[in-house]
């Protein structure tokens, strides 16, 4: 996958759910002791200007039918590499991108609910845009403080910055390392702050992070792309 001038070839997309307090509350969960992880298929990814499909199935469903955004910081794994302690994750992180965790909320929550994972509810085709391009980590004095934002039809919807992460990112990469070999390109979303809300067909999302760039795509409904 080409994302801006650098093409990568990830193997697996790991996310962190709960990663912002403003968040946590607002979604009524519980602060974590430790980092919330669940993966995302690579189907999900698309880039910047691609469509994210609106399923038709799930468009027609009272009891499932709403999609949100979610607009996170995600970094690019360098290496082949396992066992990162924190003071070296840098060592490690190729750059850095935008990510929108699009997910299916109400299927989201009969999953919790049913205490299953929330594998299908992250994980619907198209439901990973990522982009517009990749800054190297050197480009970048500190990820922990950009600006994130996010406007639905030109309105904000998400507004924060990175340094309200709870788990920053050399912690993240110590944890995740420990259980999974990452490889060149894996990508590692980092979480979403307060102001999730649902988006229908027609409606435009862009997702932007200070240093980084704007990510744009318009949501429509899967019967147009037959």
């Amino acid at each position: 996958m080409k994302i801006g001038d650098i093409t990568i070839n990830p193997t697996k997309i790991i996310c962190v759910g709960t990663n912002y307090l403003d968040h946590i509350e607002e979604t009524k969960l519980e602060v974590p002791k430790e980092p919330v992880l669940f993966p995302k298929t690579l189907n999900c990814l698309i880039g910047n200007d691609e469509p994210i499909i609106y399923p038709e199935w799930l468009f027609n469903n009272r009891k499932y039918n709403r999609i949100d955004y979610e607009v996170e910081l995600a970094f690019i794994v360098k290496d082949n590499c396992k066992y990162i302690k924190a003071i070296d994750a840098y060592d490690h992180i190729l750059g850095y991108t935008v990510f929108n965790d699009i997910t299916a909320r109400k299927l989201q929550v009969k999953d919790i609910t049913s205490k299953l994972p929330w594998f299908r509810s992250k994980s619907l085709d198209t439901f990973g845009p990522i982009g517009p391009r990749i800054v190297k980590h050197l480009e970048i004095n500190d990820p922990h403080n950009l600006k994130i934002e996010l406007k639905l039809n030109g309105e904000i919807k998400q507004t924060s910055n990175t340094k309200h992460l709870l788990f920053k990112i050399p912690e993240l990469l110590e944890n995740i390392s420990q259980f999974f070999t990452m490889e060149p390109g894996d990508i590692i979303a980092t979480g979403t702050p307060s102001g999730i809300g649902p988006i229908k067909p027609g409606d435009l999302i862009e997702a932007s992070i200070e240093k980084i760039g704007t990510l744009s795509n318009e949501v429509i409904l899967e019967e147009k792309v037959r």
